[in-house]
């Protein structure tokens, strides 16, 4: 046997040992730091084919931007002390309550419903001890003189509040819970809307 043979192996086991890797054996897991870049690759590529919702690039159904749309939308009075207050704040989330007042391309319409759950009752006396308010609304949206439905829905809000022995405590508390309702409703109401209108 020639003095060049025992080289020429260890020169090919140290090639193997540096590879890591031999024929016929799978190839290491990747590591951390390359699945984590790969996961921020992948995250930029997606960011860069989202849009902002509000932003006045979004363009909508009814012509130009979903944000001016939603500024072009009427809210007529609605029936109800949380009707009076859902209408309030439907005008506030449209357009910020602050915007001047221009010709109107759309109206919402909406019907606002109450009922009470009672959620404990004192086994003394029989009175109830806290309940909750669930309000729910019945909407449209159309366009002004085509009378065309752009959106519609039924959105329906829970407030819960405690009962008291005295009167007054208890009117406010319901009070309460009829505004806070009225607020998580135009949220709901300005979010389904939204998403509509996005062409």
């Amino acid at each position: 046997m020639s003095s060049s043979e025992p080289l020429a192996r260890e020169t090919s086991a140290s090639e193997t040992s540096a590879s890591g890797t031999s024929a016929g054996q799978p190839a290491a897991p990747p590591s951390r730091r390359a699945v984590l870049e790969l996961a921020l690759g992948a995250a930029s590529l997606a960011g860069g084919c989202l849009r902002p919702l509000y932003a006045e690039g979004t363009a909508s159904t009814v012509g130009g931007s979903v944000r001016t749309a939603l500024r072009d939308i009427d809210v007529p009075e609605i029936k109800g002390l949380v009707g009076h207050h859902l209408r309030n704040e439907l005008v506030f989330e449209l357009d910020g309550g602050g915007a001047p007042a221009g010709a109107k391309r759309l109206t919402l319409t909406a019907s606002v419903t109450e009922s009470l759950e009672f959620v404990s009752v004192d086994s003394l006396d029989g009175r109830a001890d806290s309940a909750v308010l669930v309000a729910t609304a019945d909407w449209k949206l159309a366009r002004i003189g085509s009378g065309e439905i752009v959106s519609q829905g039924i959105n329906a809000a829970r407030a819960p509040y405690e009962r008291s022995t005295q009167r007054f405590a208890t009117v406010r508390a319901a009070r309460d819970a009829q505004i806070r309702a009225a607020k998580t409703l135009a949220t709901l109401i300005r979010g389904r809307i939204s998403a509509d209108l996005v062409a």
